[in-house]
């Protein structure tokens, strides 16, 4: 990894949100519009806590449960730090939907999406 980010993973287990550091780090950019499709992170191939850390401007992430579909969303607040370990990391899948705005937690005025930048921390099995 680079310094910066063993930095950040140190930090992660400092603050008791994975128990080690985290060997691997991915950078994904998202434009306005830009989603991600439902999926669970290879279930073979990652430990079991994977920590997103969210950098630009907030986006709401839906989480669907496999065993009957049921929808959860929750915003990713700018510097938050998103944990999916046991149950959410295996029973459930995490997207986000393609548009360009969110709804809004007042239910008054839409909140415009930015660039977001997520930092995803996880730790591969070597087999």
């Amino acid at each position: 990894l680079p310094e910066f980010a063993v930095e950040v993973g140190n930090l992660l287990v400092k603050k008791n949100l994975i128990e080690t550091p985290p060997d691997q780090l991915i950078v994904n950019e998202y434009q306005p519009g830009q989603g991600i499709a439902a999926h669970i992170d290879c279930q073979p191939c990652f430990k079991n806590a994977i920590v997103t850390v969210s950098l630009g401007s907030e986006y709401d992430m839906d989480f669907v449960r496999v065993s009957d579909g049921k929808v959860v969303s929750k915003t990713l607040e700018l510097g938050s730090a998103l944990v999916m370990k046991d149950e959410s990391r295996y029973d459930w899948m995490h997207r986000i939907n393609a548009r360009k705005s969110d709804p809004s937690i007042d239910g008054k005025k839409k909140r415009l999406r930015g660039r977001r930048v997520s930092l995803t921390f996880r730790n591969v099995i070597i087999s």
